[in-house]
């Protein structure tokens, strides 16, 4: 994995323009297959996602990691869903820009990947993705997700389906 790329809970404010700049991109909502996106982005918005609740009773439901690169943030990992009975958690992401193709993603999967087996003990994870999203496709590939279906219209956006890939990946 990239030595220059790392994940932390701990958001740098210093970083705040840098990340509103990044997800102030007009199809970053489309590919994360999410109508909440909010677009245009603004400070309150990268604000209240930041400083949102993630733990409920003393247990976390969800973890969201921001990614670095060569001390920059680069974008978003993390798990929802943590579902401590089955053992499992959704895997969602999204690089900047600037950052892609760079092998980052790639990186941050795979450290998130630990991150879920070790201090939450999750044995899966999953998530879905655009089938038309081959940068992601290869990402999950690369850190040894299987496709294990395909979801025929999952998505409705400006009045067309899409489909998504469902992958799933053993942990241990």
């Amino acid at each position: 994995m990239d030595n220059n790329v790392f994940i932390t809970n701990n958001f740098d404010i210093n970083s705040l323009h840098d990340f509103v700049e990044m997800a102030n991109e007009n199809d970053l909502g489309f590919n994360l297959m999410s109508h909440s996106f909010p677009y245009p982005y603004t400070e309150e918005d990268a604000l209240f996602f930041i400083d949102q609740e993630r733990e409920m009773g003393g247990e976390i439901f969800s973890l969201d990691l921001y990614i670095y690169f060569n001390g920059r943030i680069a974008g978003v990992i993390g798990l929802k869903d943590i579902d401590y009975l089955n053992n499992r958690a959704h895997i969602g992401y999204w690089i900047g820009k600037k950052y892609r193709n760079r092998g980052i993603a790639t990186a941050a999967v795979g450290l998130v990947s630990n991150v879920a087996k070790t201090y939450f003990g999750m044995h899966t994870l999953y998530t879905k993705v655009l089938v038309n999203n081959i940068p992601s496709i290869n990402v999950l590939l690369k850190n040894r997700f299987e496709i294990s279906g395909i979801e025929k219209d999952a998505f409705f956006f400006k009045n067309i389906y899409y489909s998504a890939y469902i992958f799933n990946k053993i942990l241990y």
